[in-house]
């Protein structure tokens, strides 16, 4: 006889994300009430209405990154998961561990880590806070983490680079990678076929996800500028949001100055079906991240929602995961640093893409170990 599952009350906590989050919401959440769960999710406001039997959504009063209501919102995140009594809360950021272990102590609250980012390299590396912020701000976010490390009974990794970055999470960890969830967004099965929900009228480059140097947006504005020269069917979607102000207003100002560059969102956290929309009417995504230790082993999302949606990719070959995509044909390979638009220009035009169609890039193997691990906590 299969082993009954257990229904339990769980909540999903974050500072920053919203509630709408892709990975609280869309993978998670839905995943654990449709198991039977009674689902919770705080966070960000958002300007969304996300509903779902089963989830319940609480959101946090609206603050500015830099702010003192940051600062106090986690204790807001605890009294809310105080009235909640959950028997299981799931954190998806160092904010909340404090808190969080305080939860589990005066509750008996099972404790959760998931690790969506290594902080410690993302504020030494990406760039949104000053330099004479960087060390000191990190060196104490991982003192945290090594700290309160074994008050938790176990540790999600979005990366499976990070079971080498990390030694901390030794007690206990399962790698569930932010793989593609595509059915809820148009609230039907993911269609291997990929569909254009437009005619070509001509090349239309997107760069959707997080805005700023680190993540690559001027390079792909760059590299954009450039085929436009050659070819002035040449289109470039941004979509996602910035954090820092100065990459805004950066890239507002060559929206201004290039008619064939638009911008989605940028001051907003856009919705998640509006970005596959995106993905849907281009004809290129641009993976264009430079060189960086926070960023280097990692599979960013966009790279499974692309192959998904059998969006031809241009990026760097030196990734270290490529290899395991190369049957798929999914790329056209480009140095950033030493670029050859015409050959670039060339292989967009006259290649042909995924022959097969991709494997193991959906969020269907991840749900499985998300209520494996679950069932036995």
């Amino acid at each position: 006889m299969a082993k009954e599952r257990k229904k339990r009350r769980i909540v999903l906590a974050s500072i920053l994300k919203p509630i709408d989050d892709t990975r609280m919401f869309e993978k998670m959440a839905i995943s654990l009430a449709q198991s039977g769960n009674e689902v919770t999710i705080i966070g960000f406001p958002t300007s969304a209405n996300p509903t779902f039997s089963g989830v319940e959504f609480i959101s946090l009063p609206a603050f500015t990154r830099l702010s003192f209501q940051r600062l106090i919102s986690k204790w807001r995140v605890f009294a809310e998961v105080w009235k909640i009594k959950p028997a299981i809360l799931i954190i998806t950021t160092h904010e909340l561990l404090l808190p969080a272990v305080l939860v589990k102590i005066l509750m008996s609250t099972t404790l959760v880590y998931d690790v969506r980012e290594n902080y410690y390299r993302n504020i030494i590396h990406s760039g949104s806070f000053t330099w004479i912020l960087r060390w000191p701000l990190a060196a104490l976010v991982r003192l945290k983490e090594k700290l309160l490390a074994p008050s938790i009974d176990h540790f999600f990794l979005a990366e499976k680079g990070y079971e080498k970055e990390f030694k901390f999470h030794r007690g206990g960890w399962t790698v569930i990678e932010n793989k593609a969830s595509l059915s809820f967004v148009f609230h039907q099965p993911h269609q291997a076929k990929r569909i254009r929900l437009t005619e070509p009228a001509g090349l239309r480059l997107l760069f959707s996800g997080t805005l700023s140097e680190s993540t690559g947006v001027f390079r792909a504005i760059d590299a954009a500028k450039q085929l436009y020269l050659l070819d002035k069917s040449v289109t470039l979607t941004i979509i996602g949001s910035a954090a820092v102000d100065e990459v805004l207003n950066k890239i507002r100002n060559l929206e201004r100055q290039h008619n064939f560059i638009r911008l989605v969102g940028g001051d907003r956290l856009v919705p998640h079906a509006e970005i596959i929309q995106s993905i849907q009417e281009a004809d290129f995504g641009i993976l264009s991240y430079p060189y960086s230790p926070h960023t280097r082993s990692s599979r960013p999302t966009k790279l499974f929602e692309y192959l998904s949606y059998q969006l031809p990719i241009i990026l760097d070959s030196q990734w270290p995961w490529v290899e395991e995509y190369l049957e798929y044909q999914p790329f056209v390979f480009f140095d950033f640093q030493h670029p050859d638009y015409p050959s670039l220009l060339n292989d967009l035009k006259t290649k042909i893409f995924y022959r097969s169609i991709p494997k193991n890039v959906t969020w269907e193997s991840e749900a499985v170990l998300l209520l494996k691990v679950i069932d036995n906590l």
